[in-house]
């Protein structure tokens, strides 16, 4: 019976530096500056315990067009490693890490295929007989905007045909329009498995056969939250296998809690504590963001008082990196509503319905301009979370204010 297995990862983006988790204590600066590294070793790892047949590395392998030695040389050492396990390896490159980078010539192995500019496809080989061809292409620059999935065809009909695309469905908004393609169109092509690259978040867009995005190796900023690591596939006659496996030992989190059931801040700090707490929190590194939803009088308290700051300084506390891992709380989310009315107020006159107003037709376009000088000024950047959701800046902004003019009873004053 015929049968290939082999693992599929994409989005390695070597070198690309964590953000958005501001002022981690030394050891866990450290820890979660190294994690890209690790979880690429955890599925060299993998590969070998597994013994597939092969690796497919499905393009960005690194964040910039720029390659230093230091990150080079890691991806040879563990190219290497699969080498000597007799295990090959097909690499790409993406948007990210395109040809006409700039980088330092290394010898690689001679079982690991990088691939050109033009759409290609390279035999595997088991006792001299073909068995898979591995179909894919390189990014000769950034910017590949052209429907490459049309340069895709089938080799034969005996062999397995596997296809590495490091591009965009369309519909996906989210992220940048290079290399589109419809599922229609992979469909059509009568592939036996797809490996997918570009968007970071993992997705099976078909079953069978298996159309697969595996998602980044390592989330690098609180977008990209849950589970990060690379697929193992086995294809034969029978139905194709998919197994997915983590690699990554540092995962963002976004627990919800409904401050409305609280009464007081120190019940708020417990259930905050207990979560910390939890067994699947035990080992790896977690960042954490809390999300307070509900409508409370906490809500003012948290934004008044600036008990918010408080909060997080002491959940933090004695918290630093330990021998299995850490479990740290970077930020707490208001995103709660505060015991006044927000209808009531707006059948006032004079400022207090000028506001609501003006928050209500606040364009995020204008948003984005205001702020601008801010998130590209070079020192206040480095303090400031990533911009994730305009719309509830201008919310947080408009309860900022209001909470400021109505006092606890919800009186203006």
């Amino acid at each position: 019976m015929r049968e290939v297995s082999f693992l599929h990862c994409a989005d390695l983006h070597l070198d690309r530096p964590f953000t958005g988790a501001n002022q981690l204590p030394t050891s866990i600066h450290e820890f979660v500056r190294e994690s890209a590294y690790r979880s690429l070793r955890a599925i060299i790892d993998l590969a070998i315990q597994q013994r597939v047949d092969f690796v497919l590395f499905v393009g960005d392998l690194f964040d910039s067009s720029y390659r230093s030695i230091k990150t080079q040389m890691v991806l040879l050492q563990e190219l290497k490693r699969l080498d000597e396990a007799g295990i090959y390896s097909y690499l790409s490159h993406g948007n990210h890490d395109a040809l006409d980078g700039e980088w330092a010539a290394l010898t690689w192995p001679e079982s690991s295929c990088f691939f050109s500019e033009e759409v290609e496809a390279v035999p595997f080989k088991q006792k001299e007989k073909t068995v898979a061809w591995i179909h894919g292409f390189s990014y000769p620059t950034r910017h590949v905007n052209e429907r490459m999935i049309s340069a895709y065809q089938r080799t034969d009909e005996e062999s397995f045909q596997i296809g590495m695309l490091h591009g965009n469905l369309e519909g996906q908004t989210e992220h940048s329009a290079y290399a589109p393609f419809t599922l229609g169109e992979l469909i059509e092509k009568n592939f036996d498995y797809w490996a997918l690259g570009h968007i970071h978040q993992r997705a099976e867009l078909l079953e069978n056969p298996p159309i697969v995005y595996p998602g980044n190796i390592q989330g690098a900023h609180s977008k990209e939250r849950g589970k990060k690591g690379c697929y193992f596939v086995k294809l034969s006659d029978a139905d194709p296998v998919t197994v997915f496996h983590q690699t990554s030992d540092v995962t963002w989190h976004r627990p919800v809690v409904d401050i409305g059931k609280y009464n007081s801040m120190e019940q708020l700090l417990n259930v905050c504590e207990e979560i910390l707490n939890e067994e699947n929190f035990s080992t790896g590194g977690h960042l954490i963001n809390f999300e307070f939803i509900g409508v409370s009088s906490l809500h003012t308290d948290l934004l008044y008082a600036n008990q918010l700051d408080d909060l997080l300084q002491t959940l933090q506390l004695n918290r630093d990196m330990e021998d299995n891992g850490f479990v740290w709380p970077y930020k707490l989310s208001l995103h709660s509503m505060p015991s006044w009315d927000r209808d009531s107020l707006k059948e006032q006159s004079g400022f207090l319905q000028d506001i609501l107003f003006i928050s209500d037709h606040y364009e995020q376009n204008d948003l984005k301009e205001a702020i601008s000088p801010l998130y590209s000024h070079r020192r206040a950047r480095k303090a400031l979370h990533p911009l994730e959701d305009e719309s509830q800046l201008i919310k947080e902004a408009e309860e900022l204010l209001l909470t400021y003019l109505i006092d606890s009873k919800g009186d203006g004053e």
